[in-house]
């Protein structure tokens, strides 16, 4: 595995996969718990969040960690977390997401809102619906401004 790098201030898109890609995150409910650990873990690490999607196998982040802590603390506790509580409920035992995680520091505004599009725009390509503003665990509806009656994580 390459090591990553580290540099302060600095913004990552993360992205990450269930274990074997397994659809676990179908299920709206564990969509919103898992929203709500990345929320949680937000405030205790102190990192800002500048987009978000959560897709069936898989979710994204772009994030721009504190000072105190990484970008693999950050994704350790949040998957630690949704997995201890998944597995309670499901009285199952076992690993819930793939060993690691996918980083990319990202280069300035643009690579930044090439990223926010990308991810917005994955539900349409993977036909889950028609229009990104429909897709509700995504951070789309911040940024057209749309009114939002369900969970979503404040944006930075």
């Amino acid at each position: 595995m390459t090591k990553r790098i580290i540099k302060p201030g600095a913004v990552y898109y993360l992205w990450t996969t269930t274990k074997d890609c397994i659809e676990i995150l179908n299920d709206p409910h564990w969509c919103r718990f898992l929203l709500l650990s990345v929320g949680y873990h937000r405030y205790m690490l102190n990192y800002q969040i500048y987009g978000y999607l959560i897709m069936p196998e898989s979710f994204y982040l772009i994030v721009q960690p504190g000072k105190m802590f990484t970008i693999s603390k950050i994704m350790k506790l949040i998957k630690g977390n949704f997995a201890r509580k998944y597995n309670e409920y499901k009285k199952r035992e076992g690993t819930v997401w793939s060993q690691s995680f996918s980083a990319e520091m990202l280069d300035g505004q643009a690579q930044l809102n090439e990223r926010l599009e990308y991810i917005h725009s994955l539900p349409v390509s993977r036909e889950l619906v028609k229009d990104p503003g429909d897709y509700e665990f995504s951070s789309f509806n911040h940024y057209s401004r749309a009114r939002r009656t369900t969970i979503q994580l404040v944006i930075d």
